[in-house]
């Protein structure tokens, strides 16, 4: 955990296959948000989305001093979810069993998670359809493509989530340097966290060059969840 005073974003990473969530949890969901729950079929997806809810309300209720049923999250004019009142800024990703969430005061955030390995055929394909030449170039020379085509891939989509204008027709323009700190995307700068739990690859993207950052914990979103078994240990780069 950042001792930075001047934090600009806090993440959590939590594994939804080991934490039980509250009876009480669905309450705190809008009637929207219960509505598309009613309608998912998988189970693993249905968990992922209430438990995702209710540790966003529950985060967001205790900075802002709002009861976490009461606060107005929608989709705003380019499909982000986000809090009609404004302020804080968040967003969530999902991989498996694994779950992200990112939240700011200060700046647009987005974060990606990823735990699928590609086959090489596959990465190949992508690589041709979404991604710039230099990277094509870059993912053929490398000694560890789908490790480097995974983090490549959250890179691009953590900072076009924290853009909100939308991913399909943008990843070829996100342009960044395989371990550099900062990203950039029609000339704005979001600084990149990224590391790996359980398997998984995630980047973090925040606007702005600086930020300070908070790792937090299921406990410090809602000390009533019940845990039960191990948590992802997320080891970031600085």
């Amino acid at each position: 955990m950042s001792k930075n005073k001047d934090i600009g974003a806090e993440l959590l990473i939590c594994d939804a296959s080991a934490i039980k969530t509250p009876s009480t949890a669905l309450k705190t969901l809008s009637s929207a948000e219960q509505e598309r729950l009613a309608t998912m079929q998988h189970s693993l997806q249905a968990q992922l989305f209430l438990l995702g809810r209710y540790l966003l309300r529950h985060c967001l209720g205790a900075r802002l001093g709002v009861p976490p049923a009461r606060l107005d999250i929608r989709l705003n004019d380019k499909g982000k979810p986000a809090l009609v009142e404004g302020g804080w800024q968040f967003n969530l990703s999902h991989s498996g069993p694994l779950l992200a969430l990112a939240f700011s005061p200060v700046a647009a955030v987005g974060v990606d998670l990823e735990s699928r390995r590609l086959p090489p055929d596959r990465i190949a394909r992508l690589a041709r359809r979404y991604l710039a030449g230099d990277e094509q170039a870059w993912l053929a020379s490398s000694r560890s493509p789908e490790a480097d085509f995974q983090q490549l891939w959250t890179v691009k989509e953590a900072v076009l989530k924290a853009d909100g204008g939308g991913i399909a027709h943008n990843l070829d323009k996100v342009v960044w340097q395989p371990g550099e700190p900062l990203a950039r995307f029609h000339k704005r700068a979001y600084r990149l966290y990224q590391g790996h739990a359980a398997g998984a690859s995630l980047t973090l993207a925040v606007a702005g060059e600086t930020a300070g950052l908070r790792l937090l914990s299921p406990a410090d979103c809602a000390p009533e969840l019940e845990i039960t078994g191990p948590q992802p240990n997320l080891a970031i780069n600085p």
